[in-house]
C-alpha cells in the first residue's frame, strides 16, 4: 500500500493558494481603504468577505476538496473587523464614548490597521484552539475522514495547517505590536508625514508580500523533496493512473481478532506496530462482495465465515483509488484456526482496547483510524438518540463494546451520521441554541451542498 503515501501536486498548490489569498486580503484592505473615500472603507472588507465566502462555497460543491480553514479564518477576520468598525461608529454617534479619530471611518485619516490587525490576531488564536469545530474543517473531515484516514496527505495537511495558522497569528501579533507602539508613542495626528503612511500601510503590505514569498519557496522545496522520494502524483499521472481498490480485513473469532504485532506502517514509516495482516489490493475500480469473500477465504485458508462491510473511502486527491474495510467473523473457537495464512496472533478484544486507550500510537495509522471510527459510532449510537439528546441521563455511565455487538449490529458504519452526533450533542455547551441556528441556516441554504 505504498501508494497511500502519494500526494497530489495540486493539493500542495491549494495549500499555498489558500494562504496566499488570505494574506492578500490584508494588503487589499490596507490599500483599498486609502484608494476609496474613507467612509466607504467597510465596503472594501465586505467585498473581500464576499469573495472569500464564494471560495468556501465553490469548494463545498466542486471537486477541489481542499481544506479551507485559513480562508475561513480570514473571512471571520474581515467580518469581525467590519462589525467592530461599524460598532465603534455607532457607539460614538450615540455619545456613549469618544474614540480616537483614526479608528472611526467617517474621519480622515482612517487607519484600518489599528482595528484589523488585533482583530485578526484574536480570530486566528480562536481558529488555532478550535480548528476542529470550524465548518470548513468539519466538512472536509466528513468527506475524507480524520487526519489518519486521509493518508500521508492528511499528515502533511495537518502539520501545514497548524504552521499556517501559527504563522498568521505571528504576523498579526508582530504587526499589531509595531503599529500600536508607533501610534501610541510616535504618531502625531497634527502633522501626518510619509513615515506615518509607511508604518500604517506599507509595512503591512510588505510583510504580507514577504510572507507569501516565504511560503511559495517553502512549498516548492516541499514539492521537490516529495518528488525526489517518489511521493508526488502529478495531474498528468492522475489522468493516466490505473484504478485501484485496497482491501483491509479484520478477522474475528469470538472476542478475538487476528493481529500482527510487528507490522510496518507505510504511512508513518514505522515498524513493529499493530495491524491486520490481511491487506491486499486489486487493480480494479471497486470489488463486489462475492469477490471480497473469495479473497479473504483464500488469505485466511478458511470457509464459511460471515463477511460484513465496515466502510470505505476514496483517497484524498486520488479518486481512482479507494480503501475498503471488512469484518470477517469466524464461528467456533480460535483453536479451530491454528493456521490463518498470515503472520500474526489472536488477540483478545480487551487487550486491543487497553492498548488503544493507553498507547494508541502502537497501532498502524489505518488500524487506529478504523478503531476510532468503530468506537465513535458504536458509543454515540448507544449514548445519544438521532437528535443528539442523551438516552441515559447518567453521564458517568460507560458502555462497553464487544465483537458480538459489532457482529449483530445493524448500524451503517459508512454513514457519518453518528460521527456528527458524537461531535455535536446535548453535552455540547449551548447545544439547543447552536442546533436551532444550524437548522435555520440549513433551511436557508437549501440542499445543494454536497454531503
Amino acid at each position: 500500500m505504498e501508494d497511500l503515501r502519494k500526494i497530489n501536486s495540486m493539493q500542495l498548490y491549494y495549500l499555498w493558494r489558500n494562504l496566499a489569498i488570505s494574506l492578500l486580503c490584508i494588503g487589499l484592505v490596507m490599500c483599498g481603504s486609502h484608494m476609496v473615500p474613507y467612509y466607504m472603507a467597510p465596503i472594501v472588507s465586505l467585498v473581500l468577505s464576499a469573495i472569500l465566502y464564494t471560495m468556501l462555497w465553490n469548494n463545498s460543491v466542486s471537486g477541489e476538496r481542499g481544506c479551507m480553514v485559513v480562508v475561513e479564518t480570514m473571512l471571520y477576520t474581515l467580518v469581525c473587523y467590519t462589525f467592530v468598525s461599524i460598532l465603534l461608529v455607532v457607539v460614538e454617534s450615540l455619545g456613549l464614548y469618544r474614540f480616537p479619530n483614526e479608528v472611526i471611518f467617517f474621519n480622515d485619516p482612517y487607519l484600518p490597521s489599528l482595528i484589523l490587525l488585533p482583530t485578526g490576531l484574536c480570530v486566528t488564536l480562536f481558529a488555532i484552539f478550535f480548528r476542529n469545530s470550524m465548518p470548513s474543517y468539519r466538512s472536509f473531515r466528513m468527506e475524507y475522514g480524520n487526519i489518519k484516514e486521509r493518508g500521508y496527505y492528511g499528515v502533511v495537511t495537518g502539520k501545514e495547517m497548524d504552521i499556517q495558522l501559527r504563522n498568521l497569528a505571528l504576523v498579526f501579533a508582530v504587526l499589531t505590536a509595531i503599529i500600536w507602539s508607533y501610534y501610541l508613542f510616535s504618531y502625531v495626528n497634527v502633522n501626518r508625514n510619509a513615515r506615518d503612511w509607511y508604518v500604517f500601510v506599507w509595512i503591512v503590505v510588505i510583510t504580507v508580500i514577504l510572507d507569501e514569498i516565504f511560503f511559495m519557496i517553502r512549498y516548492y522545496n516541499l514539492y521537490l523533496d516529495l518528488y525526489e522520494h517518489n511521493e508526488i502524483i502529478t495531474p498528468e499521472e492522475l489522468r493516466d493512473i490505473t484504478a485501484r481498490t485496497y482491501l483491509r480485513y479484520y478477522v474475528i473469532c469470538g472476542e478475538y481478532v487476528y493481529m500482527n504485532r510487528h507490522a510496518f506502517d507505510r504511512l508513518n514509516q514505522t515498524a513493529d506496530v499493530l495491524d491486520t495482516p490481511f491487506i491486499t489490493k486489486k487493480t480494479v475500480n471497486g470489488v463486489p462482495t462475492s469477490e471480497a469473500r473469495i479473497i479473504v477465504e483464500q488469505m485466511t485458508k478458511t470457509k464459511g465465515g460471515e463477511l460484513k462491510f465496515f466502510f470505505g473511502r476514496h483517497l484524498a486527491g486520488v479518486d481512482k483509488h479507494s480503501l475498503l474495510r471488512y469484518f470477517y467473523f469466524l464461528d467456533g473457537d480460535i483453536k479451530d484456526y491454528p493456521d490463518m495464512g498470515g503472520e500474526g496472533e489472536w488477540m483478545h478484544f480487551d487487550d486491543v482496547k487497553k492498548i488503544y486507550n493507553e498507547t494508541p500510537l502502537k497501532f498502524a495509522t489505518n488500524a487506529l483510524s478504523d478503531l476510532i471510527r468503530l468506537s465513535t459510532i458504536m458509543l454515540a449510537e448507544r449514548t445519544y438518540d438521532e437528535d443528539g439528546y442523551r438516552k441515559n441521563k447518567i453521564r458517568s455511565y460507560q458502555s462497553h463494546i464487544t465483537f458480538a455487538d459489532i457482529r449483530k449490529s445493524k448500524l451503517d458504519f459508512q454513514d457519518d451520521k453518528w460521527i456528527r452526533i458524537a461531535h455535536f450533542n446535548s453535552d455540547t455547551k449551548f447545544f439547543r441554541l447552536k442546533k436551532f441556528l444550524r437548522e435555520a441556516g440549513g433551511k436557508r441554504s437549501g440542499s445543494t451542498v454536497r454531503k
